[in-house]
């Protein structure tokens, strides 16, 4: 027999639980609980927060020359092509991790650039030196130092890395597991509490799995933290138990 006393009125009760590292890296441990006593049944929502460090990174290194003279840019193109290219391999990448993009020839007389008086330099070409690399380390420091290539000569249009966590998928179900487990421990804490038991699961639902960066907030997206090495997973359970 029940010792709760329906009111037919909903009762909601909050529990958070924090408990400490079981896996590599961290977990953060949090829930919320929510007793609907007409029903007979317990909301309870397991966190899982873990960081992880990048397994991946891409870096483009992109650089612009401007001129008018189509073959007098091109050699010039080709020889700021190879200092990039020489400054990539310094800082610890092979051949195999680098590739290079067509050049981007724009015709800034043309009617579709100009809409006033014409620009002294006729042509601007852009041109990208991409690396591909498990070495985050290096691409983390190598991006730093692009200040090396503009005291070169170098006209630096952009310098963009981004990280990425391959293993993601070998570490979903886990985590996945970890937070319902929390869930559960959470429902079991409140019936022992109340001096009830906990029944079966009436519903399940694995709710929301989110890659950030470290110190991003809830509700900030992935692609808003791929330029940051260690990644924060957050994976939220949700499952509704009976009450017995």
């Amino acid at each position: 027999m029940l010792p709760f006393r329906p009111t037919g009125a909903a009762a909601v009760l909050g529990l958070c639980i924090a408990l400490g590292p079981t896996l590599a890296g961290y977990f953060i441990y949090k829930g919320i609980l929510e007793a609907k006593m007409s029903d007979r049944y317990v909301t309870a929502k397991g966190l899982v927060e873990r960081t992880e460090k990048a397994d991946r990174g891409s870096w483009e290194v992109a650089f612009k020359i401007s001129g008018n003279d189509l073959n007098q840019l091109y050699q010039k193109l080709s020889q700021d092509s190879e200092t990039v290219k020489t400054f990539v391999k310094k800082s610890g990448f092979e051949e195999s991790e680098i590739s290079i993009a067509s050049p981007r020839v724009t015709d800034l007389h043309s009617r579709e650039y100009n809409s006033g008086p014409l620009p002294p330099e006729r042509y601007l070409i852009e041109y990208s030196i991409f690396v591909n690399s498990k070495k985050v380390d290096a691409l983390n420091i190598a991006s730093g130092k692009t200040g090396e290539l503009i005291s070169q000569g170098i006209s630096l249009s952009r310098s963009d890395v981004k990280f990425y966590l391959d293993k993601f998928n070998d570490l979903r179900p886990l985590l996945i597991a970890e937070a319902t487990k929390n869930a559960q421990e959470i429902a079991e804490s409140f019936a022992k509490t109340t001096g009830s038991q906990i029944g079966g699961i009436r519903k399940a639902n694995q709710g929301v799995i989110r890659l950030t960066s470290p110190d991003a907030s809830p509700n900030q997206d992935y692609d808003e933290g791929m330029n940051s090495m260690m990644k924060k997973i957050r994976v939220v359970s949700t499952l509704e138990f009976y009450i017995k």
